[in-house]
């Protein structure tokens, strides 16, 4: 579902909306305060792995699930993994 997240400007309130179409996201208004100043914030994404990774440096494969690597890098640890179906 198009669920985004809003942070009002005026007053910092943060909420949710169900947008389906363009005319809703430029109609959004603040439900504490009813400003139209509200920002768009970046959502985490929702996606569960199963089997979980494996030790770093190697490659985890689950199957038909997605292959896992994990690494060192320069900010500490880092995990990368391709999607089923998904081409580069």
């Amino acid at each position: 579902m198009p669920i985004h997240e809003f942070k009002c400007q005026s007053c910092d309130y943060e909420f949710e909306l169900l947008i389906m179409n363009k005319e809703e996201m430029e109609a959004v208004r603040c439900p504490k305060c009813q400003s139209p100043e509200c920002n768009k914030l970046m959502s985490a994404t929702n996606y569960q792995m199963s089997g979980g990774s494996s030790a770093s440096g190697t490659t985890a494969s689950t199957g038909d699930g997605p292959n896992i690597t994990q690494h060192s890098c320069d900010t500490g640890s880092c995990t990368s993994f391709n999607l089923p179906g998904h081409k580069e």
